[in-house]
């Protein structure tokens, strides 16, 4: 055995019987992730001509539900392909694909969250190592928050339910409140409300608050949080319909953010708002060519009731500015289907007002597989929200850049000063393709917006 390889030791702490798999890691021509069993030396080889940060994830999960009997689980690294990542974030992402790979989503009529994680250790490991694993563990566990809201049905998670299983959860250092039907029509949600009142189901606007001694900054992250959307008077087509439970990731992904930033205790604050409706057609509904008047007291046009996330996230991201005055403001919706054509599920779509703001997003997607690519807004979008009938329409008929368009709409609820991105992840909800989420939903969002928060810490350290 090449003495040169970087070798990691995985133990299974259930297991009596002790069988020790061997698999070693090595590049070569294969474009996808390859295991190999007929090989000698070891019990097996992983390949692959170049590696990412989703290889690693994939790994860890590969691993773990390849040798299930194992006790013991040793991952040689040629050290050409070792070098090609830091030490430890070899040890957080392998440990992060071992804790996913006993997941599966199992209906409960509870809305109670219940995410359970393999159980693995990483043996003879330094204090730095074994910081590194657990906080693999920490984001899988937080990620598993995310599936587990997204994964349950519109009949057992929605508003009220939503916030009943956060709070459960009772996150440590996390302050958790929330307004209803009653106070938001008192305060003038009027954007948020309008997409709620076709519904059954109250309303919500859930805040999680980590606030640590002398943070070094603010950030808000908004979350679009529409637990079942049918489109409302302007009806989706079946196909699909019954994926539209999925319509509150940004909200879970929020959640699941907020779970691991108060784990990994970062000195920054950070609010988590998720705006919380069902989009649903009856009598009381909100109809094309009705006009609302939004939080700030901007006049809407509505040209289609399908295109309710951005009247969420518009009351939403306007709240959170004169509430929390945030140094950094971030807002995450599964909003437009006109991403997904554009980018497909090998990224999620990225505007915003700053620069840096959007580089720090786009490299914490990158370290952590939860990918960006930045798109326009403003300029000729704005055409599409010119309205005869009030001070803007909130959309177009028509589908020309549409996430694009969404964001230019969003962009007129940002003050003059705030910094503000937002990701729009309606692609990234299914990712079969990847071994970590063959079966059921991803949680997009969790991991890149805990990383764009440490990133932030990193920038405000090095200023």
């Amino acid at each position: 055995m090449n003495s040169s390889l970087l070798t990691l030791t995985f133990a299974r702490t259930q297991h009596c019987d002790q069988l020790t798999r061997t698999i070693y890691l090595t590049s070569r021509n294969n474009k996808q992730l390859t295991l190999n069993q007929d090989v000698s030396d070891f019990n097996a080889e992983i390949s692959k001509a170049t590696f990412t940060v989703a290889d690693i994830q994939d790994i860890g999960y590969l691993i773990a539900t390849t040798f299930t009997q194992a006790t013991t689980l040793q991952l040689c690294i040629d050290d050409t392909v070792a070098g090609q990542f830091n030490h430890q974030d070899w040890i957080k992402w392998l440990s992060f694909g071992l804790a996913l790979s006993t997941y599966r989503y199992h209906h409960s009529n509870s809305p109670m969250l219940a995410p359970i994680m393999a159980d693995f250790t990483l043996l003879n490991a330094t204090i730095d190592d074994k910081s590194a694993f657990e906080n693999g563990r920490i984001l899988a566990q937080s990620q598993l928050i995310a599936r587990e809201l997204i994964n349950k049905p519109g009949n057992v998670i929605y508003p009220q339910s939503f916030v009943e299983a956060v709070e459960a959860l009772a996150i440590n250092n996390i302050e958790l409140s929330y307004l209803d039907d009653a106070m938001m029509l008192e305060q003038g949600f009027g954007g948020l409300m309008s997409i709620a009142q076709g519904s059954d189901r109250e309303a919500r606007l859930l805040c999680l608050d980590y606030h640590p001694q002398n943070p070094q900054l603010t950030v808000a992250l908004v979350g679009k949080g529409v637990t079942f959307d049918s489109g409302g008077i302007s009806i989706k087509q079946p196909r699909y319909m019954s994926t539209m439970k999925v319509d509150m990731g940004g909200a879970a992904a929020v959640v699941g953010a907020l779970n691991a930033i108060a784990q990994l205790q970062l000195p920054i604050r950070v609010i988590g708002l998720c705006g919380l409706v069902e989009n649903m057609p009856s009598g009381t509904a909100i109809k094309p060519g009705d006009v609302v008047t939004m939080l700030n007291k901007t006049s809407v046009e509505i040209i289609s009731t399908d295109a309710e996330g951005r009247m969420v996230l518009a009351d939403v991201l306007h709240y959170a500015q004169q509430q929390y005055q945030p140094d950094y403001l971030v807002d995450i919706a599964t909003l437009t289907g006109g991403t997904g054509i554009a980018l497909g599920k090998a990224f999620a779509s990225l505007m915003g007002n700053s620069d840096d703001l959007i580089a720090h997003a786009k490299a914490a997607g990158q370290a952590c597989s939860e990918p960006l690519w930045p798109m326009p807004s403003g300029d000729m979008f704005s055409t599409a929200l010119d309205s005869d009938f009030a001070d803007l329409r909130h959309g177009s008929e028509e589908p020309d850049g549409s996430p694009c368009v969404a964001a230019t709409f969003l962009s007129h609820f940002i003050e003059p000063n705030q910094k503000w991105i937002h990701i729009d992840s309606a692609a990234m909800s299914f990712m079969t393709h990847r071994q970590i989420y063959a079966k059921a939903t991803t949680g997009y969002g969790t991991l890149l917006l805990t990383e764009l928060c440490q990133q932030l810490i990193l920038q405000d350290q090095l200023h």
